[in-house]
């Protein structure tokens, strides 16, 4: 699906999104439920920060609900609804990496598992981001600048745009 490409999806949604799911679940179970986007907070239910809130355009499937946990909360938000879900504690540290842009930081198993529910492989732009390896980050990067030359990428800098924190709240977007 090459999810970094797709602009309107914040960092929550690509990143940490696939942590709220178990490894068999992938990507166009939840794109197919009118789901819109992924955050961290709310500015209007402050009492909700740190966990993750998932919006849809609608109230999702009953066979997608049964795949997550039980929601905290849920309300509606303007015309859709937004469910807000716990982050597992076994994803505590690599969470804190990710809001903090340490995508080559995290755990193995996070790193497996983010790449299997969008179902990319080792060649892919979000493979590069995660292992710091390849070519698809400046393959990509060369294409949208119109750059011919071939770009240099540092191995003590992430490959991939930080969180902005503001772009990561509901409400502030």
């Amino acid at each position: 699906m090459n999810i970094l490409k797709f602009t309107k999806y914040t960092n929550t949604t690509k990143f940490i999104l696939p942590l709220l799911f178990d490894i068999n679940t992938r990507h166009h179970e939840l794109l197919d439920n009118f789901f819109i986007n992924a955050y961290i907070a709310d500015m209007a239910n402050k009492e909700n920060d740190d966990n993750i809130h998932l919006l849809f355009a609608d109230y999702p499937s009953l066979k997608l609900i049964q795949k997550m946990a039980d929601p905290i909360t849920e309300y509606q938000y303007k015309d859709g609804y937004v469910l807000v879900f716990p982050l597992n504690t076994n994803w505590e540290d690599d969470y804190n990496k990710l809001i903090c842009g340490q995508y080559s930081t995290i755990s193995l198993n996070a790193k497996q598992r983010i790449l299997s529910f969008w179902e990319e492989d080792a060649g892919s732009l979000l493979y590069c981001v995660l292992f710091k390896e390849g070519d698809a980050v400046q393959n990509y990067v060369r294409k949208i600048t119109g750059s011919k030359y071939k770009l240099e990428w540092a191995l003590d800098k992430e490959w991939w745009l930080p969180f902005v924190i503001p772009n990561e709240i509901l409400g502030l977007e």
